[in-house]
């Protein structure tokens, strides 16, 4: 009989420390995980506070697609602030509301799920086509060139990636955006490349409420000129007059 009872105590003394560690994992967990729900991303910037743009175009087969139009929510979920969005002036803005826009979160392609359209390494969907094929919104490497196309007529292009005049491999959804910088997607004939869009050197919308002025895009390498952008104007030195060593006639 003792030796039941000791037998019966130790059951129950197990029972209950095991019960006691299994509220404290849960406990732990719980805890944990709020903190890291509530956090940025390990802080990395942006965080949530900051207010980054980047200047942004998309081009196809040589032709500057018009600016996405101005959201401030996700597709198709209007009741979320989307702290990745645009104003309609050929910038993205990134000032994260959630930590799922914070850090390595904050991609090109986090922006364009945002407005309802996506890219990858062979592909891009976007708002709209070039002046000679409006309704084609989708290419694929090996798509052909409008036959009217600034550039490439009637060639098979493919997609194309650049971050501040400068052509990126892989896949551009993945890449994480940075203030000040100038991003460009595109479909073009191989060889070709796309170079800044028409807004590189611009000033972003202020969407600050007046407590700030966004600064025009800092990227001398990258500055869209009338080569590279045709209509966009330059700034021409004025000649410079060499003063006569003549006597003046009397």
């Amino acid at each position: 009989m003792r030796e039941r009872s000791r037998k019966s105590r130790h059951q129950r003394n197990s029972g209950w420390f095991y019960a006691t560690v299994a509220v404290i994992i849960v406990i732990g967990t719980v805890a944990i995980a709020a903190i890291v729900m509530g956090r940025n991303d390990d802080n990395t910037p942006p965080i949530i506070g900051d207010h980054w743009h980047a200047a942004f175009g998309v081009n196809i087969c040589g032709e500057w697609l018009s600016n996405p139009a101005t959201f401030e929510a996700p597709a198709g979920n209007s009741g979320v602030r989307a702290g990745i969005h645009t104003h309609g002036d050929g910038f993205i803005h990134i000032h994260p509301f959630a930590r799922a826009e914070t850090g390595n979160h904050a991609t090109l392609g986090k922006f364009l799920s945002y407005g309802g359209w996506s890219a990858s390494d062979d592909s891009i969907s976007v708002w709209e086509g070039p002046p000679g094929e409006k309704s084609k919104t989708t290419w694929k490497n090996g798509d052909k060139c409008p036959s009217d196309s600034a550039e490439g007529a009637g060639k098979p292009g493919r997609v194309v990636f650049e971050v501040n005049c400068k052509t990126v491999d892989g896949n551009p959804s993945d890449h994480k955006l940075a203030d000040q910088e100038v991003v460009a997607l595109g479909f073009v004939p191989k060889g070709q490349e796309i170079g800044p869009p028409p807004n590189a050197a611009s000033a972003p919308q202020d969407d600050s409420g007046g407590t700030s002025t966004p600064k025009a895009i800092n990227q001398k390498e990258c500055r869209p000129s009338a080569v590279n952008n045709p209509g966009v104007a330059q700034t021409v030195p004025p000649a410079v007059t060499t003063p006569s060593t003549t006597s003046p006639t009397p």
